[in-house]
């Protein structure tokens, strides 16, 4: 232990400290570090050489660069192009506000004008006339602009590119300064395009065709690889507007990309986490200045110096983040709405208030705590700083989040008109389709519900407004999801656990009722289906093994119907026999996918171990096992053979994960939805799973029933509804394994009272209304929590009414409470360690069987 930058600095201890800072950097793409490379490798050179005060010096001058550093955008092209618009947008300004560029029809800008940012007056947008405006040569141009005074040009134009334009990007390269075009007013050419041509309007082709258009213009002048970008000043998150800023930030110099980010209009959650991640750098530099320990301070205490210092520092963030007072009061106007709704839903104006009777010492320490349960930052990579910096970090986090509230906020309070409505228009069908689309982007083709074929069609009918047609394909679709069967085959020699492996699948115990029957000896003699306890369209065939004497291999597939299975598992626990190598060939043939199971790797492990105690290899014995299934399958002329590697006692490790999700890409589409839903719990991913697959279930019945673009913030609740939401929880309980037989089997298992377990989940008391609290109150505290994790319906755009919400409120919980219950079945020392971690600490304590969703 001891202080590593102390006066008599330990070499050992350096060399130490070099890896941990450079895997913190590592996290961070190289275009998005607040230091340049050359910097940061000085910086680690002179650790590695023990020299901290030099390395405290590099350090101090860089975030002095970074503090007093000067930008400079050039912002140009011809008169109506939007300059004035887009030099607003970027400053975070409307056009009638103080200060704002003066917009028009007309040229309004003669003279080059610096637009100072409202928060950041270190960084100005520079509005130069039009070159054609100033009858000027591009190399007088330039010099009349001053154009070495500017980090980069923007070229707009509003149709094509002009040559006088081009002329100018041509004598911008020769002063090695960069440029960019930019073509604005897209929204005005899409809508253009769809009121002339209603029926054939497809709109990524006509934004294909303009990118082309002036790509091609701008190539055919001798500018090769331009860099073009469509944008609306209208709606900067549509179009390539995000990915222009990822482009200048990679282009600037180092010290110049922390400002240019925090003075970036938060357009998007991607552009938050990017002024999260560069503060996070800059806080990190600081902490390293100060001085980094090997070990974390456990006796703390906050001076009124330090208390002071993190006000100063939340309310900088808050600044920086827009979400101060000022902010808060521009968006409530902007949006015509209370000032105090939107205080009601984030964090950080309170944060550090205290509580009844606590000191703000012993707050700092609740903050402190949570933070080192969490993990991360300076803690993910094994440094310790000044408790002052976790703090700092901590806030930092808490006006992210607050950030993301308010973007999600604003963005469900600007969308209008009810795109179901009888009079929406084309434009409000095409958005429909295009949220549409963009939800089921999120997930990966195996994990879809529904078929790409169907998602298109979904797709076309609501661009053509065809709203029954779409209804009718997602009816046509559900119906098809609802009634899919699986039958799965599992067959193999004796002795190879087929029994036991089926009752894993089904998540029975081999004591249970209707378990598959186990034994030293073949209990298998003909094909037997066992029923999934959740979901009677599932069935898991156990059939005998092949060779045994009513199963001869000529005539198996006949004898066990092999047609009516989706695919088999052949498991063995040793080699695979020539018998199941012919089986796997025959079923090829007949067009059916196969899988082979290699079981009791555990056991195989433990053998070896005891075998070989000071030589044993984990992972090398099981890659020795995977090799010799893999040649002698491959020996017997079967190519790129599919071989998964299990324990029936231990599903979560090995191989199980990895061939649920080879099965899963195997099945059609309609198939997915029950298949992830009869799964165990067996990871984390697999619970995310089946959240994704009845969230999209939940999203296709919303469509159904219908959807609009405006959020419906009165939630009102009949007992009726109520009484369904709750037949609602009980299925998803079910589904998720936390309804109350599952949670006492597992309080059995785990040797703890039943009582602990549910004390540590949501569900069971999820639609218990807090004291003088009604439901659509308990809504309104889910959807504030919906706007800070993001996703779901609100992340595409998509509003629908209530009774969807508080599905999608209630399944959440569920698979939130599925995820801890797993950790108590597989970490339960996890909070042991914490504990032990903070001993002598005081802080204040913290406070059926269905498919589908019922019709409501």
């Amino acid at each position: 232990m001891g202080q590593l930058f102390s006066a008599t600095p330990n070499h050992v201890q350096h060399q130490a400290l070099v890896p941990r800072f450079t895997s913190y950097f590592n996290n961070f793409e190289m275009g998005s570090i607040i230091i340049s490379q050359k910097t940061f490798s000085l910086i680690v050179s002179l650790l590695q050489k023990g020299n901290i005060q030099e390395a405290n010096s590099t350090i101090r001058y860089a975030l002095k660069e970074i503090d007093n550093t000067q930008l400079d955008l050039a912002v140009t092209g011809e008169s109506g192009a939007g300059k004035s618009s887009f030099i607003n947008a970027l400053r975070g300004v409307g056009h009638e506000e103080k200060d704002a560029a003066p917009v028009g029809v007309v040229e309004m800008t003669m003279e080059r004008t610096a637009y100072k940012h409202p928060n950041f007056p270190s960084v100005r947008i520079w509005e130069l006339p039009a070159i054609g405006a100033t009858n000027l040569e591009p190399k007088d141009y330039l010099d009349k602009v001053k154009f070495r005074e500017y980090d980069f040009f923007i070229i707009v134009s509003a149709t094509r590119f002009k040559k006088i334009d081009l002329d100018l990007a041509k004598a911008i390269k020769t002063t090695k300064k960069n440029f960019y075009f930019v073509r604005t007013k897209v929204d005005s050419d899409l809508r253009n395009e769809e009121m002339s041509k209603p029926t054939t309007f497809d709109r990524e082709n006509v934004l294909q065709q303009i990118r082309e258009d002036c790509v091609r213009n701008l190539k055919k002048n001798n500018i090769d690889e331009p860099q073009v970008f469509l944008i609306s000043n209208n709606n900067l998150s549509e179009y390539d507007f995000p990915i222009m800023m990822d482009t200048l930030i990679k282009d600037l110099p180092a010290q110049k990309r922390h400002i240019f980010k925090f003075s970036l209009p938060n357009i998007m959650e991607a552009d938050i986490e990017r002024k999260r991640d560069s503060q996070m750098q800059y806080i990190w530099l600081e902490a390293f200045n100060a001085g980094v320990s090997a070990f974390t301070p456990f006796k703390i205490f906050f001076s009124n110096n330090e208390v002071e210092k993190l006000k100063a520092s939340l309310n900088q963030y808050r600044v920086l983040f827009g979400v101060d007072v000022a902010s808060l009061k521009t968006l409530a106007k902007h949006l015509q709405v209370p000032e105090e709704q939107f205080k009601e839903i984030i964090k950080s104006p309170t944060l550090l208030e205290t509580e009844k009777e606590e000191t703000i010492g012993e707050m700092l320490l609740r903050y402190l705590k949570n933070f080192f349960i969490h993990g991360g930052g300076p803690l993910g990579a094994a440094l310790y700083y000044n408790k002052i910096y976790y703090l700092q970090i901590y806030l930092l986090d808490t006006v992210t989040d607050d950030a993301k509230v308010l973007l999600k906020l604003h963005h469900l309070l600007t969308v209008m008109g009810q795109w179901f409505s009888g009079t929406s228009d084309n434009t409000h069908h095409q958005d429909s389709a295009f949220s549409f689309n963009k939800y089921f982007k999120n997930f990966k083709m195996e994990n879809k519900i529904i078929s790409q074929n169907t998602i298109s069609l979904i797709e076309s009918h609501l661009q053509k407004g065809n709203i029954q047609g779409a209804a009718s394909v997602i009816n046509v679709a559900l119906r098809e999801i609802d009634n899919a069967p699986l039958d799965l085959a599992v067959t193999g020699e004796s002795g190879a656990g087929k029994s036991s492996f089926i009752n894993a699948l089904r998540g029975v115990g081999h004591e249970g009722k209707d378990a598959a029957p186990v034994g030293v000896v073949e209990t298998t003699m003909k094909r037997t289906p066992y029923k999934h306890p959740n979901f009677p369209n599932v069935k898991i065939w156990d059939l005998p093994g092949i060779g045994s004497p009513n199963f001869q291999p000529k005539d198996y597939l006949e004898k066990v119907k092999f047609r009516e299975y989706d695919f088999f598992i052949i498991v063995s626990a040793t080699r695979f026999k020539k018998n199941d190598l012919d089986l796997a060939k025959a079923i090829k043939i007949m067009k059916k996918n196969f899988y082979f199971v290699r079981t009791k790797v555990d056991s195989d492990l433990q053998n070896e171990e005891i075998s070989k105690p000071t030589t044993f290899d984990r992972e090398k014995v099981l890659q020795q096992i995977r090799e010799n299934c893999v040649r002698n399958i491959k020996e017997n002329i079967i190519d790129e053979p599919q071989v998964f590697l299990i324990s029936n006692n231990n599903l979560s490790e090995y191989d199980f994960p990895i061939m649920m999700d080879t099965l899963m890409k195997d099945l059609p589409a309609q198939k997915h939805h029950l298949f992830m839903l009869s799964l165990p719990n067996v990871t984390e991913a697999a619970i995310e799973r089946k959240r994704d697959a009845q969230q999209q279930y939940i999203w296709l019945d919303a469509l159904r029933g219908g959807v609009s673009a405006i959020m419906p913030l009165q939630i009102i609740i009949s007992n009726n509804k109520m009484e369904k939401l709750q037949k609602i929880l009980n299925n998803y309980q079910v589904l998720f394994g936390v309804d109350e037989p599952s949670l006492k089997a597992l309080a059995k298992q785990l040797g703890v009272p039943v009582e602990q377990l549910k004390d540590s989940i949501k569900s069971p008391t999820l639609l218990e209304t807090e004291k003088e609290e009604t439901v659509g109150e308990m809504f309104m505290r889910y959807l504030k929590n919906v706007l800070i994790n993001g996703g779901g319906l609100l992340g595409a755009g998509l509003y629908c009414q209530e009774i969807y919400y508080m599905q999608l409120l209630m399944l959440d919980t569920v698979a939130d409470d599925a995820k801890v219950l797993l950790k108590e079945t597989y970490s339960g020392k996890h909070m042991g360690i914490i504990s032990s971690l903070f001993h002598g600490l005081s802080f204040p304590s913290s406070s059926s069987h269905l498919t589908h969703t019922p019709e409501i």
